[in-house]
C-alpha cells in the first residue's frame, strides 16, 4: 500500500499536475519578458492584418489584439504608430475636399473632449493628495508652482492635458512681452524638457492634420482613435512652432541670461529632435552677429559642436546657412569674422560629401575676399581713407599746438615747460 501511494505521489509530481505548474510558470515568464507598451499574447488568435502593423516587434508567437484604449501606450507617438495605416494604403490616399476634412477634424475634436472629460473624472474620483495639490496650485499657486504643475500633468498624460502645454506657452509668451524674466527662464527649461522627453518623436518630423492620409482613415479599425492622435500631432506641431518662435525672440532680449538660456535650448532641441531644424539653426547662426563677444563666440562653439560631434551629416546645411548670414545686408565685419573662423574649423574628410563641402568653402572664401575688396575700394573712392588721414593730421596738429602752448607758458604747460 505504501509503495502504491509512493508511485501515485511520484505520478502526481511527474505527471499532469507537474506539467500544468510548469506551463503556468512559462506563461509568467512570458509576461515578465514583455516590454512597456507591448500587448500580452493571446493564444489561438492570429494577428489581423487589416488592423494595421503589429504593435509588438516580435513576429513569432501568438498574435495580440489591438484596440482598447487602455492597451495603447501612454506615449502618444507610440500609440499613433500602433494605429498607423499600412504604407501602401497611406500612399494611395487622395486629398479630401475642405468640407470632408473639417468633418473629420470635428470627429477628432469631440474624441479629444471626451478623453479630457474622462481623465478629469478619474482624477477627481481618485482624491489623492497629488491630484488635490495640482488642482490647488493651478488656480492659486506662484508662477514657479504653476510651471511645475503644468509640466507634471503634461508628462503624465499629454493627450488629456494639452491645456497644460497651452498654459506653459502662454506663460512664456506673456513673460517675454510683459516682464517676468525669471518666469520666462523657468518656462523655457520646462518646455524644453517636455518637448524633448515626452512630446516629440525622436526619429521623424511631425505632420499637420491636413497632411495625414485622411481619405483612408477608415481603412482599418479604430478610425476615431486614429483621427484623435492625428489631431494631437497637429496641436503639438503648432505648439512647438510657437515655442521655437518664442526662443527666437528671447535670443534677442537685452538680458544676457535669457539670451544664453534660449540659445542653449535651441542647440539642445536641434541636437535631439528633427522637428523645426531650420528655425532652430537660424537662432544659432543669427547669434554670430550678437554685439556681445561672449554670446557670438558661444554660438560659434555650439555650431561647431553640432557638426563635429552631434550631426556630422549637417555640415553642408550649416555651412550654407552661415554663408547666407555672411552676405546678408547690414551684417558687420565682426560677425563675418566669426562666421569665417567657424567655417575654417569645419572638419573635412576624403568622402564625396567632404569634397563637396571643401569646394563649397573655397567658393565662400573667394566670395568673401571679393566682397571685402569691393568694400575697401568703395571706401577709398568715397574718401574714407582721406578722412582717416585728415583725422590723424588734425590730431597731430592739436597735439603740436598743446606742446607749443606749454613752451610759451600759456594754458596747459603740464610737461615741465
Amino acid at each position: 500500500g505504501a509503495s502504491h501511494e509512493h508511485e501515485m505521489a511520484g505520478a502526481g509530481v511527474l505527471g499532469g499536475a507537474g506539467g500544468k505548474k510548469k506551463k503556468k510558470r512559462d506563461d509568467g515568464e512570458a509576461k515578465k519578458n514583455l516590454k512597456p507598451g507591448d500587448l500580452p499574447p493571446r493564444r489561438g488568435r492570429a494577428w489581423n492584418p487589416g488592423a494595421g502593423p503589429r504593435p509588438d516587434k516580435d513576429k513569432e508567437g501568438g498574435g495580440g489584439g489591438g484596440g482598447e484604449g487602455e492597451r495603447l501606450s501612454n506615449i502618444w507617438f507610440e500609440a499613433s504608430a500602433a494605429l498607423a495605416l499600412p504604407t501602401s494604403i497611406a500612399k494611395s490616399a487622395k486629398e479630401l475636399p475642405q468640407r470632408e476634412m473639417d468633418a473629420k477634424e470635428e470627429v477628432a475634436r469631440k474624441a479629444l473632449e471626451e478623453r479630457v472629460a474622462t481623465h478629469e473624472k478619474q482624477a477627481s474620483r481618485s482624491g489623492s493628495a497629488d491630484s488635490k495639490w495640482l488642482k490647488l496650485v493651478r488656480t492659486s499657486g506662484t508662477a514657479a508652482d504653476k510651471i511645475a504643475a503644468a509640466t507634471v500633468l503634461a508628462q503624465e498624460d499629454p493627450v488629456a492635458n494639452m491645456k497644460s502645454l497651452e498654459s506653459l506657452l502662454a506663460l512664456l509668451e506673456k513673460a517675454r512681452v510683459k516682464g517676468g524674466k525669471r518666469g520666462a527662464v523657468q518656462a523655457v527649461a520646462a518646455l524644453q524638457e517636455l518637448f524633448r522627453d515626452a512630446l516629440l518623436p525622436p526619429d521623424r518630423k511631425l505632420k499637420y492634420f491636413s497632411e495625414q492620409p485622411l481619405e483612408k482613415s477608415g481603412a482599418g479599425p479604430l478610425e476615431r482613435k486614429r483621427l484623435l492622435y492625428w489631431y494631437i500631432e497637429d496641436m503639438i506641431k503648432r505648439a512647438y512652432t510657437r515655442f521655437v518662435n518664442a526662443l527666437d525672440a528671447l535670443s534677442r532680449d537685452p538680458l544676457e541670461v535669457l539670451k544664453e538660456k534660449s540659445v542653449k535650448a535651441a542647440y539642445d532641441m536641434l541636437k535631439c529632435r528633427p522637428e523645426q531644424e531650420r528655425g532652430l539653426l537660424n537662432i544659432l547662426v543669427n547669434k554670430l552677429g550678437d554685439p556681445h563677444r561672449r554670446t557670438a563666440s558661444n554660438a560659434a562653439h555650439l555650431l561647431l559642436e553640432l557638426v563635429s560631434k552631434d550631426h556630422p551629416a549637417m555640415k553642408r546645411v550649416v555651412a550654407r546657412e552661415v554663408e547666407t548670414f555672411c552676405f546678408r545686408r547690414g551684417v558687420g565685419l565682426k560677425a563675418q569674422y566669426y562666421a569665417s573662423v567657424l567655417l575654417n574649423q569645419f572638419p573635412l574628410n576624403h568622402t564625396s560629401e567632404g569634397e563637396k563641402l571643401a569646394a563649397q568653402l573655397v567658393e565662400f572664401y573667394f566670395s568673401v575676399f571679393q566682397m571685402l575688396h569691393k568694400r575697401s575700394k568703395e571706401e577709398a573712392e568715397n574718401g574714407g581713407a582721406t578722412a582717416d588721414g585728415d583725422d590723424a593730421k588734425g590730431s597731430k596738429d592739436k597735439k603740436q599746438r598743446w606742446r607749443d602752448g606749454a613752451k610759451k607758458g600759456g594754458r596747459g604747460g603740464g610737461r615741465g615747460g
